[in-house]
């Protein structure tokens, strides 16, 4: 059996719509880019659906892995404590599982953006616009 997997996006949450806006249509990219893999979006708080609401909604969709991934720069207590819980992680893991449609499926926490060329990248290109 091949693995379809599923990408669950993490964002803060926002009351103001274009903060949440930002997140869901990153996923959405993603989803346009990479056809094959089965793309949700959650909020930590403030907004729908949450992280939780996010994960049931993989159901019926044959996925056997999903990664979790945190659309944030840096950790701070929703990276470390918050969103592993939601998760429902192993203690000091990456990993986790849930079932779904009567079958485990695995869950992989991915870091936070954290720094990296594409973001310096992207920060320049921002800094010309406004120049």
């Amino acid at each position: 059996m091949s693995e379809k997997i599923g990408i669950l996006t993490i964002g803060h949450g926002s009351r103001l719509p274009y903060n949440n806006q930002v997140v869901t249509e990153i996923a959405n990219m993603i989803s346009e880019k990479h056809p094959e893999y089965v793309v949700r979006v959650g909020f930590v708080e403030h907004s729908e659906p949450t992280v939780e609401e996010a994960l049931m909604s993989f159901k019926g969709t044959g996925v056997t892995k999903i990664a979790a991934t945190p659309v944030f720069m840096a950790s701070g207590v929703h990276i470390t404590e918050d969103i592993p819980c939601f998760l429902n992680l192993k203690p000091g893991t990456n990993e986790g599982e849930i079932e779904l449609d009567g079958q485990k499926v695995k869950i992989v926490y991915a870091k936070p953006l954290g720094s990296d060329k594409l973001i310096a990248d992207l920060i320049f290109k921002r800094v010309l616009e406004v120049l």
